[in-house]
């Protein structure tokens, strides 16, 4: 996979760790002896930004030696990134670097979790991430998700059209909607209009007027299993989005209702991946 930070990016990251210089590797006098630098998986795990954890250190002066591209699952005690170069420059780029394939190949593990939980019961569901990621990591989390096996739902605002009710405050409600959909069908041809429900009822309503995807929210699996048939029935060409607390304990519950797609923030939010670094001299 490509690196999704920009060089500027990357100098950012290692200004904010390291301002004006690393002051343990100075005060030892061992900033100039040569030396390498291995990271290992110590659990099984999807694995995230290597490309960009190599970019720190090459930006610090070191080589890369070795990596696995993102998205590769890896067993216990495997080998991940190898790096030589100089005690400071491998010092530096270590910490920064271990950030970002522990935090997003957490994200990567726990999507392909998920996926492979959705699939064993409905091979056909898409699994799609929200962007409700930190401000300022939605290049890194996007690559995860996209690693572990999901898509972006959305990748921002200028990119689809989603009505959500707060949109119908300023409409006059549901029947304000009813009235302008045809307008705005017209408007955006190139686009897919899809609107978040609540209720079966209004999802009927928004089906009949021609929406392109309709998005149920914290509906229940008993609510959708007995509607879904239905609905694909009479409208075959409208997407069935769920979404609203999708989780590893009840993906399977949702993908079991014959849904095209599984909306969720789960992978976003959990423990990083456990990487090890071992740190060897070559002097």
């Amino acid at each position: 996979m490509r690196n999704v930070l920009s060089d500027v990016a990357i100098a950012k990251l290692i200004e904010e760790d390291v301002p004006y210089f690393d002051l343990t590797t100075l005060g030892l006098g061992i900033g100039k002896q040569s030396g390498e630098i291995e990271f290992y998986s110590r659990h099984p795990m999807v694995v995230c930004a290597t490309e960009e954890a190599a970019r720190v250190f090459e930006e610090c002066g070191a080589k890369v030696l070795f990596l696995v591209e993102s998205s590769t699952t890896l067993a216990e005690k495997q080998l991940i990134l190898k790096a030589t170069g100089t005690a400071e420059a491998l010092h530096i780029g270590w910490r920064i670097a271990l950030n970002l394939m522990e935090y997003t190949s957490g994200i990567a593990t726990r999507t392909n979790n998920l996926v492979k939980a959705a699939r064993q019961v409905n091979p056909s569901v898409g699994v799609v991430g929200t962007r409700k990621v930190f401000p300022g990591t939605r290049a890194l989390s996007v690559k995860a998700i996209l690693a572990g096996g999901a898509i972006p739902h959305r990748l921002g605002l200028s990119e689809t059209i989603l009505i959500f009710k707060e949109h119908l405050t300023y409409l006059g409600g549901m029947s304000g909607l009813l009235e302008r959909l045809p307008e705005l069908k017209q408007r955006f041809q190139e686009h897919k209009i899809a609107m978040e429900v609540e209720t079966i009822a209004d999802a009927w309503a928004i089906a009949q007027a021609g929406v392109d995807m309709i998005q149920f929210d914290k509906v229940s699996c008993a609510e959708l299993k007995p509607v879904v048939p239905s609905f694909k029935n009479q409208y075959p060409q409208i997407k069935l989005a769920v979404a609203g607390g999708i989780n590893l304990d009840n993906v399977q519950d949702y993908a079991s209702t014959g849904v095209d797609l599984l909306v969720t923030s789960f992978p976003y939010f959990g423990k990083p991946a456990d990487i090890g670094a071992k740190m060897l001299t070559l002097e």
